[in-house]
């Protein structure tokens, strides 16, 4: 997969015939790679040049109105990586702006799209809507399709236990605690990627050595708060532990968030790696115990079951 977003590459665009699908593909979910493959099979039967996935630096919605922007499933890195797994020759990153919020959906097809991308076929999905003020419904891109000369293929929405798969539904199930129940509309376990930072050390006074994780993108959706089984992937190797996000109240007084991992089997230093958390099943709420010793106790247990959480993952 080729990766566009300089600007002087996207203006340049490509010469032949190609099938495009175009949208913001947050979590890149079940729904979005029956899309994503259909896109190959619409490119491999019409024998047409390249495939394009076309995406933005960010959700659109954070310019228009950012108030009611979601949080994201994937950060720009975290979705290029999942999207690289696919069959898509060419992933075109179009950094978004008022300019292109105010094009219409007609100056968009024919300009960016067959103007420059050659476009002979657009593959979009059932709720799709492109230009200003989303006015460019499926209906009237059709009618651009017939006047414009390239064919349009919509993909129906993906059903699991009576749900449309949508990323909304996604957030509401992380935002719930219920991370388990994303696998079977991500294909995959929820994860998140972050980097290892200093901490104060104070899990070593229990026994439960921790890595202090910052997320770059402040816009990443994290899991609330609590105690949560994980697997954490460190370059090629991967590690079972168990996370806490809050604010640690039994060993701080200074009620600063921060999101913690203990590391099964695993000692070093790797302060300053990058590291993707894959978050397998919400454990309890985060509480204030009386003690440290009754924390530790605590956390014991939460070991242990913990283990079996993720043997029956593994």
């Amino acid at each position: 997969m080729k990766i566009i977003s300089r600007t002087g590459d996207i203006e340049r665009g490509f010469a032949g015939r190609s099938a495009v699908t175009i949208g913001v593909f947050d979590g890149v979910h079940v729904g979005h790679q029956r899309v994503i493959n259909t896109l190959a099979q619409v490119k491999k039967r019409e024998t047409l040049d390249i495939s394009i996935l076309f995406t933005f630096d960010r959700h659109p919605l954070s310019v228009v109105n950012p108030e009611m922007a979601p949080p994201l499933l994937t950060t720009m890195d975290e979705k290029v990586s999942l999207l690289e797994l696919l069959d898509i020759d060419y992933l075109v990153i179009e950094k978004i702006s008022q300019k292109l919020l105010k094009m219409d959906y007609v100056s968009f097809i024919e300009k960016r799209l067959i103007k420059r991308w050659g476009m002979a076929h657009l593959v979009v999905g059932y709720d799709f809507r492109l230009g200003k003020n989303r006015e460019g419904s499926l209906e009237r891109i059709k009618r651009e399709g017939k006047r414009d000369s390239f064919k349009v293929t919509v993909v129906p929405p993906e059903n699991i236990e009576d749900n449309i798969v949508s990323s909304t539904k996604i957030r509401d199930d992380i935002l719930g605690g219920r991370v388990e129940k994303t696998y079977k509309y991500l294909s995959r376990n929820y994860f998140f990627d972050a980097h290892i930072v200093k901490g104060k050390n104070l899990g070593r006074k229990l026994d439960f050595p921790t890595a202090n994780l910052f997320v770059t993108d402040p816009d990443k959706l994290i899991p609330p708060r609590g105690v949560y089984a994980v697997f954490v992937e460190i370059g090629q190797s991967r590690y079972a532990g168990m996370m806490n996000i809050g604010t640690s109240p039994t060993v701080k007084s200074d009620n600063k968030e921060s999101i913690e991992v203990n590391l099964f089997n695993f000692s070093g230093d790797i302060y300053g790696e990058k590291l993707r958390v894959y978050c397998i099943k919400f454990l309890r709420k985060e509480k204030l115990f009386s003690n440290l010793e009754k924390l530790r106790c605590q956390l014991i247990k939460d070991q242990e079951l913990v283990t079996r959480i993720l043997k029956e993952n593994d």
